[in-house]
């Protein structure tokens, strides 16, 4: 039975240092989303930030780009016969923005013409992987992994993945903040690269982010506010410390703000750069009056 739709996902914590084998936990974000223009239950206040016309020459590309890798899971020729009938996949994701959105076009393709499905996670991201390279080459599979699951996911340092179930929050705030500028993340995975060629960043910047992004993950999962703000409001000072190019400037104040007033904390959401940014706040109704000239979404 397919899936009536296919969400974008947010890394709230391992942006990076992922690179460098940390943990890392991505989860499901059902403000953006994706639906196959032939599915009755698309909810009237869905908005698709692109045409028809456009989603069809995309696909058309992704077909001839998996006809040349060879895709055995999926039925191609179903797939092209069905775009010569019109279909479009309808999306509400912005562009450059980090949310996965070729995760979820995978995940929607992997899902109507996969001939055979699994449900071991690991074969399933190694599957959606190889989907997701016709789009921008080597990918790691999460965010079509988690597109298609419906469900957070904890990556650990081994790179194993679990779903995992995140307990209510019974105080603080996680935000979306919208930098309003889409952002090229190219550029910004090779500054980072580059940067770890230094064995002082790997020292003062990407040893201690791993242990507070492994302290963060369980602080999250165990609905232990107090010690995730603990460690956010660290890899928020690391962040703006050595990551520099991934901090719009527009938000160079108000995040250093957070981290004299520790109210708050902001962080790098996926490459960064632009797009969105994370927020943390112990309590928002008092931090509020900070974000007037922004757009926030509530995330958790």
């Amino acid at each position: 039975m397919l899936k009536t739709n296919y969400p974008s996902k947010i890394l709230l914590l391992g942006e990076y240092t992922i690179i460098q084998k940390s943990a890392a936990l991505a989860i499901p974000y059902f403000h953006y989303q994706s639906y196959w223009s032939d599915n009755l239950s698309i909810p009237d206040n869905f908005h698709p930030t692109i045409e028809a016309a456009f989603s069809q020459q995309s696909l058309q590309k992704i077909l001839v780009d998996l006809k040349q890798l060879e895709v055995p899971v999926l039925n191609l020729d179903r797939l092209e016969n069905d775009l010569k009938n019109g279909l479009w996949l309808s999306t509400n994701s912005p562009m450059g923005y980090g949310l996965g959105s070729s995760g979820a076009v995978c995940a929607a393709i992997y899902d109507r013409y996969a001939q055979t499905k699994t449900s071991d996670l690991q074969l399933l991201k190694q599957e959606l992987a190889l989907l997701e390279h016709s789009f921008h080459g080597k990918s790691s599979g999460i965010d079509p992994l988690i597109a298609y699951t419906h469900r957070p996911l904890w990556v650990q340092p081994d790179q194993s993945i679990h779903t995992v179930q995140l307990a209510p929050k019974s105080k603080g705030a996680i935000f979306l903040i919208d930098t309003e500028q889409p952002r090229i993340s190219t550029p910004l995975i090779n500054f980072f690269v580059e940067q770890c060629q230094q064995k002082n960043f790997i020292q003062n910047f990407v040893s201690p982010m791993k242990q507070a992004i492994n302290k963060a993950i369980t602080a999250l999962v165990d609905a232990q506010f107090d010690e995730l703000i603990n460690e956010i409001g660290l890899i928020s000072q690391l962040q703006f410390d050595f990551l520099p190019p991934m901090i719009p400037k527009p938000l160079h104040s108000i995040w250093q703000r957070g981290l004299n007033s520790k109210e708050f904390y902001l962080k790098i959401c996926g490459a960064g750069g632009g797009g969105f940014m994370l927020g943390f706040a112990k309590d928002w109704e008092s931090i509020a009056k900070h974000f007037k000239a922004f757009k926030v979404l509530h995330l958790l």
